[in-house]
């Protein structure tokens, strides 16, 4: 090889490869113009993440710290010196720091080394992500793949099946400019999460066109819809203003939300998809201020023949909200605070403004390598049921219980159960604790139920009052974004077995991949993954006066400091003298720190004073009395904030504080003796391994700390104190509560579970479990006041005037004499409600006892009247099944 001719054979070869590489190396990078789904757009197909040389991150971080490299927060946009600079020095531009000389080395290999390249490639990808037009439709007439192949997993794969959508400008600011689909690139799914809310399946991948050079580029969009009747969907991120089939057009109004065209034969309805925000009243308010925005048209109508549309409009600058709040722009008002972008494959920025002063940082976050195994094992339901076939993938029998949430779909889905299966510690086939039998049951019901409000929906309801116990037919419509969560829990033989649990919405078969992390990332609390059961994301999961409990079992626990609360929680303390204990006047209400707080309607303290007789309470022997029991029953906020006033109340003021600590609150105590709260100002959180540890990698599975307002001493103010003891201001998830009226049933702490133990594996230890309800007390002394708490349960559904005793009328009385429970009503945003109920039953199913909890979140109903209905027709149906398991 030292002849002359093959050296410059060998020189020519090394060239064409480093050619190739560097070529790939730009493709694959401009099809990874969103980092968001730098994991996901392969998340079903490809095992692994690619990683980038750590050559990529030096030559970044030097070429940013000389300057080369800046960003330019009137884009955002990421800039560096052009290459021609190289050789003429006139074209060198301004930054931030000024002109000053840059090392010109730097440059040459940022213009010419294969990682200058794939950093410049990145930059393009990031600049091009704030200007974006993209489409995608639903023609798919089948559950099949582009190629032919059975869509065999619930979800549809990037890659399954490409857009046939396709771009050319128009008209043009920049005549260098020609438009391609990007490979594999896809708009911002936080960003455009929109389109996932509204739901619609079998969608394509989405074609994202570029590199787009200017706003004012007029684009033209265009495909071929094949011939027929069928309804095509057609989601796009574009400023339409016209729509031509063959020779026919029409002009769109950009001023309208929503318009119908009719264009040979067709009618095309045409509506702006944008954000739910209460900032904008329209979604052209929104998309005039540069917040992510798009279209969905629906196609209807006969097609004799395949026909081309074309839609004419300009591409979309979106600038995430938070991000138009820091770096500021013309029109927007800029605010102190930080915001993290991430818009390509590897390059981040983090932007901190404060007193006018804005800083960014830019760096380089190469992708993680992380290979992903099939399941390895099996894994089956407590029947016996397979869960999964013999390469991981969960059977249709998972989807028809409802249970991907918790299950997953297979190798791909990071996180879940199933794609976590191979790293299990233990050998053993593991077997769920769901048994199908009570999962069908716990599905149909929250089906039913959320069925019937969504055509409730549909018709307005009357301003005024509501009354109590309706007719479903004449219950107050849902005003749309309903979600629901029903959970049984063993609480007697398998102490926190998770026995079903369903949640709405659920997943739905045939969405795209791109629609699950759209609204993972971007809506989490509407995604059918969130696993609602035991994650609680927003202001809708506040569990409203099923807190209550908590907070008389908090006042025994502070017996000790305070004494006289014996005879308050047991009734014995005369009704008035109570009043004058807790500041309440007359038997009214009670002034918090300027703040009025009433029972339900207004009603004042005296409400909740009930004979012994009607009620089953333990008898003070004073006659008409209120203690813990009849709290509970009659739902008094005045009782509880009294208590937690008088346990607590020296320990809270009327300011926030600016100190980073606990409280240090009995409440808080209690709380997290019986679940885990989370603590201020900590970076990791507590929470509950629902795998026990088992199943390391599954990470969803992982019940999220319960939260408590007034532990953090920078909302500890005695209003915050007051709301927190009867649930407002709390965020808890339902698989916390069930195990919460578990453990007072149990008379001992449990803790969720949804896999079966193990031989050969020690489980990760769960703090308190199997201690007593009451911490550091005798079980003995507890339990005359664990008992009175029991009857106050057993009193709301089976008492005259309890919360749930109308609704569990229905049921015979031999059912409904072994229901324990409480209703819950939490005000949560625009006069929406979550309603709960929560308890246990005895002797049901097989089992000695069995947790519930039910949560409806985004209604007008109260936690009587949307769960309580729900609960009744569903434990008349789990008692039905008899006594065997």
């Amino acid at each position: 090889m030292s002849h002359p001719l093959f050296r410059g054979l060998k020189r020519s070869m090394v060239a064409l490869a480093v050619g190739l590489v560097t070529i790939a190396g730009f493709l694959w990078l401009s099809g990874g113009l969103i980092g968001e789904l730098a994991a996901s757009r392969a998340w079903i197909k490809q095992p692994d993440f690619t990683e980038t040389s750590r050559s990529n991150e030096d030559l970044f971080a030097q070429a940013v710290s000389t300057g080369l490299i800046w960003l330019d927060p009137a884009g955002p946009t990421i800039r560096s010196q052009p290459c021609e600079a190289l050789y003429d020095p006139s074209l060198t531009l301004p930054t931030p720091q000024g002109t000053k000389e840059f090392s010109r080395t730097l440059l040459d290999r940022l213009c010419n080394l294969p990682a200058g390249q794939q950093i410049r490639s990145e930059m393009l990808a990031w600049n091009n992500s704030f200007l974006i037009a993209a489409a995608r439709d639903d023609r798919a007439p089948d559950r099949r793949c582009a190629d032919g192949t059975p869509l065999s997993l619930p979800v549809v794969p990037a890659g399954c099946r490409p857009s046939s959508w396709t771009a050319r400008v128009a008209q043009t600011t920049d005549l260098a400019a020609p438009l391609n689909v990007m490979p594999n690139a896809v708009p911002p799914p936080r960003d455009f999460s929109d389109f996932a809310t509204r739901r619609a399946n079998q969608l394509s991948d989405w074609a994202l066109f570029g590199p787009l050079r200017e706003r004012d580029d007029r684009l033209a969009l265009s495909s071929r819809l094949p011939a027929g009747s069928r309804r095509i969907t057609v989601d796009m991120i574009l400023e339409p203003s016209r729509i031509v089939v063959g020779n026919e057009r029409a002009n769109l109004d950009p001023k309208r939300d929503q318009q119908t065209v009719r264009l040979a034969g067709m009618s095309i309805a045409a509506e702006r998809i944008c954000s739910d925000s209460d900032e904008f009243a329209t979604c052209v308010e929104e998309a005039a201020q540069g917040l992510p925005h798009g279209w969905r048209f629906t196609i209807t109508g006969q097609r004799r023949r395949e026909t081309e549309i074309t839609v004419e409009g300009s591409p979309v600058r979106a600038v995430p909200p938070r991000a138009r709040e820091i770096l500021g722009g013309t029109g927007v008002q800029a605010e102190d605070g930080k915001v993290k972008l991430w818009r390509s494959s590897h390059i981040e920025a983090d932007c901190e403004r404060a007193k006018a002063k804005l800083v960014c940082e830019l760096g380089w976050r190469g992708a993680v390598t992380q290979r992903r195994s099939g399941a390895g094992r099996a894994l089956a339901f407590a029947d016996g049921t397979p869960a999964l076939d013999a390469n991981g993938v969960p059977l249709p029998i998972v989807d028809e219980l409802g249970l991907t949430a918790m299950i997953g779909y297979g190798a791909g889905d990071v996180g879940s159960l199933s794609a976590a299966l191979g790293r299990a510690r233990t050998r053993e086939n593991l077997v769920l604790t769901i048994e199908p039998r009570l999962q069908k049951l716990v599905q149909e019901a929250v089906y039913t139920q959320m069925g019937e409000r969504i055509a409730r929906g549909k018709r307005p309801r009357k301003p005024g009052p509501l009354p109590v116990n309706l007719a479903p037919e004449q219950e107050p419509p849902d005003q749309g974004d309903g979600r629901a969560v029903v959970l049984l829990m063993d609480a007697g033989d398998e102490p926190g077995a998770v026995l079903g649990m369903a949640s709405w919405p659920d997943f739905v078969p045939g969405m795209h991949s791109w629609d699950i992390q759209a609204l993972s990332t971007g809506r989490d609390s509407d995604s059918p993954l969130a696993g609602h059961g035991w994650r609680a994301g927003d202001v809708h999961t506040m569990p409203g006066s099923t807190f209550k409990l908590v907070t008389g079992l908090a006042g025994i626990l502070a017996l000790k400091e305070q004494p006289r609360l014996a005879d308050i929680i047991m009734g014995r303390t005369p009704p008035a003298q109570q009043a004058q204990i807790f500041g309440i006047p007359g038997g009214g209400t009670l002034n918090v720190d300027g703040v009025q707080i009433a029972n339900y309607g207004g009603a004042g303290f005296n409400v909740g004073i009930l004979a012994p007789s009607q009620t089953g309470c333990p008898d003070g022997g004073r006659g008409a009395q209120i203690g813990f029991c009849e709290a509970l029953i009659k739902s008094s906020n005045l009782w509880f904030a009294g208590v937690a006033l008088t346990m607590d109340g020296s320990k809270v003021g009327g300011r926030p504080s600016t100190v980073l600590a606990r409280t240090g609150t009995v409440l808080a105590r209690m709380t997290e003796h019986l679940y885990p709260i989370t603590q201020p100002g900590q970076l990791a959180q507590p929470g509950v391994d629902l795998t026990r540890g088992i199943v390391p990698g599954a990470q969803r599975l992982t019940g999220e700390a319960l939260d408590l307002a007034v532990e953090d001493k920078r909302n500890a103010r005695r209003i915050d104190l007051v709301t927190n003891s009867y649930g407002q201001g709390v965020r808890a998830t339902p698989i916390a509560m069930a195990s919460i009226y578990g453990s007072l049933g149990a008379r001992k702490v449990i803790r969720p579970r949804v896999l079966k133990p193990v031989g050969d594996v020690a489980e990760t230890p769960q703090p308190n479990e199997g201690e007593p309800v009451i911490p550091g007390m005798d079980p003995r002394q507890a339990e005359p006041f664990l008992d009175g708490a029991q009857r106050g349960l057993f009193g709301v559904v089976n008492s005259p005037g309890g919360t749930a005793a109308g609704v569990m009328a229905s049921l015979p009385p031999e059912i409904r004499r072994r229901i324990f429970g409480k209703t819950g009503t939490a005000d949560t945003t625009d006069g929406m409600n979550s309603a709960w109920f929560a308890g246990w039953m005895n002797d049901v199913a097989g089992r000695k006892r069995v947790a519930f909890t039910c949560l409806v979140s985004h209604t007008r109903e109260t936690g009587g009247r949307a769960c309580g209905r729900l609960m009744a027709g569903l434990l008349g149906k789990v008692a039905a099944l008899g006594d065997k398991k």
